[in-house]
């Protein structure tokens, strides 16, 4: 994968960062950060009052009210963070329809739908809520982090200050020499992630139905792709923790030995002793804190990929027309035509071969009925497709197995009656010109397929409709 996104991608991550629901999030946690941090100068304040014997009430009422405080933009963020998270899927949602709307070129692609499919319904929404948690835990880390260490510097040793920052530059160095060995596995996990699910999605037919042929293979393809998802992700986090402690090491060292210099610096010192002491556990804290943020900081470049690649993924492919236009035998597809002369009467044309696409949209110039037929494999419902695409919003396409909306509850009528329903609401509320339908009668017994025919015939005197037949 390329390290640069292309624009509409980077567009699509910047704004997850900068909706209005993150920016929310962000302000209440900097606000959050800043009192609980507060906590650190009220409680030396506190200390120091009572080892040389002055009032330290107001001091402890102000160090109790900055821990209770604290929680109050907590929750509001938390709530906050919820909406961010459904926003986001809101977003990707309508990128995605975005990037595929009238795509019709990639409609029978079964493996490219059910990897799209499965980053829409799954591994999407789950990277998106995911990267939101990621975002949240880092930026709170960080401004724990900050503040804390900017509260220690100042009201205990400055040099606490001075070693953090030299630990930090360290740190990114150690990163950015093994940022490309983190994408490698990261793509890997991800990539054996998707076959996974793709193998889940065929569970239904391969499971439920009974056939054991079908079933081996699917047990033994789910069960290759379990071990590979397993091996791919442990490999990640390895490698993800091996780091992690190598930076926590990079990073606590320094603090202790300033910990150790300044216990010897000020050993005669009761009042600074005795404040270091009450905050050191403050200290380790901060160290653990560190040891969060810059582990999570470092994936950063994980998190990233994984946007990249869902929002890739939904990108439309480039398929052409004239992708489609090769599977078609044109001389093997035979067309007649109907056409309604009166009420009682239909003038059929004798069936002919069809040369070209340019061929077929001629008969879209007037109402009337085109049935095509031909042997299987001569490319039917891919003229169908290129039909729709040439004519865009004047065609309306119903293919054989779809689950297209409709107001009609469909799925309590049978087969013949659902597809009665559906027609009857085509010719009410659809104001395309074409109607196609892919061999609709597939299925259906002789009563159903002569009733819907009529039916049919009742919509070709109002639009042209290009039926492929399945008898």
């Amino acid at each position: 994968m390329s390290k640069i996104m292309p624009p509409n991608v980077r567009k699509l991550v910047i704004g997850l960062l900068t909706t209005p629901w993150a920016i929310g999030c962000f302000s209440l946690m900097a606000l959050q950060q800043m009192i609980e941090s507060s906590a650190t100068f009220w409680l030396v304040k506190v200390t120091t009052s009572i080892t040389s014997g002055e009032n330290y009430f107001p001091y402890l009422l102000t160090f109790l009210g900055s821990l209770l405080l604290a929680y109050i933009p907590n929750c509001i963020g938390l709530i906050l963070k919820t909406s961010w998270k459904q926003e986001a899927q809101r977003s990707f949602i309508n990128a995605f329809v975005a990037a595929n709307r009238d795509n019709i070129g990639e409609w029978s692609n079964k493996g490219l739908k059910e990897e799209k499919l499965s980053i829409l319904t799954s591994e999407g929404p789950n990277t998106l809520h995911t990267f939101i948690d990621y975002t949240w835990d880092v930026y709170t880390y960080s401004l724990s982090v900050f503040f804390n260490i900017m509260a220690l510097s100042i009201v205990v040793e400055p040099l606490f200050a001075v070693t953090y920052a030299v630990s930090l530059v360290c740190v990114i160095f150690v990163m950015k020499m093994r940022r490309r060995t983190q994408l490698q596995l990261t793509q890997k996990a991800l990539i054996a992630r998707v076959d996974l699910s793709q193998s889940l999605l065929a569970a239904w037919d391969n499971v439920l139905l009974g056939n054991e042929y079908n079933f081996t293979l699917w047990n033994e393809r789910t069960g290759q792709r379990l071990k590979r998802c397993l091996q791919r992700n442990v490999d990640l986090e390895r490698f993800d923790q091996i780091l992690a402690i190598s930076v926590s090491l990079i990073t606590s060292i320094p603090s202790l030995l300033v910990v150790v210099y300044f216990m010897i610096k000020y050993q005669g010192d009761m009042v600074r002793l005795t404040s270091f002491v009450v905050i050191l556990p403050l200290l380790f804290q901060i160290l653990s804190y560190t040891y969060q943020t810059l582990s999570l900081g470092f994936r950063w470049a994980m998190h990233r990929s994984k946007l990249t690649t869902i929002y890739r993924t939904i990108q439309p492919t480039e398929t052409a027309p004239t992708h489609m236009e090769k599977k078609i035998k044109w001389p093997k597809i035979m067309a007649a035509s109907s056409t309604a002369v009166s009420d009682d009467h239909v003038s059929l044309a004798v069936p002919r071969p069809m040369e070209s696409c340019d061929d077929l949209l001629k008969q879209t110039s007037r109402n009337g009925r085109l049935t095509l037929r031909g042997e299987n494999g001569s490319g039917k419902s891919t003229a169908l497709m290129l039909v729709k695409n040439a004519l865009a919003k004047r065609a309306f396409i119903l293919p054989t197995h779809n689950h297209l909306s409709f107001s009609s509850e469909t799925n309590k009528y049978s087969t013949g009656e659902s597809l009665r329903n559906r027609l009857m609401e085509i010719l009410e509320k659809v104001e395309a010109d074409v109607l196609l339908l892919d061999e609709w009668d597939a299925n259906l017994d002789s009563d159903n397929r002569e009733r819907l025919s009529a039916l049919i015939d009742e919509l070709s005197s109002k639009k042209c409709v290009i039926e492929v037949r399945h008898r």
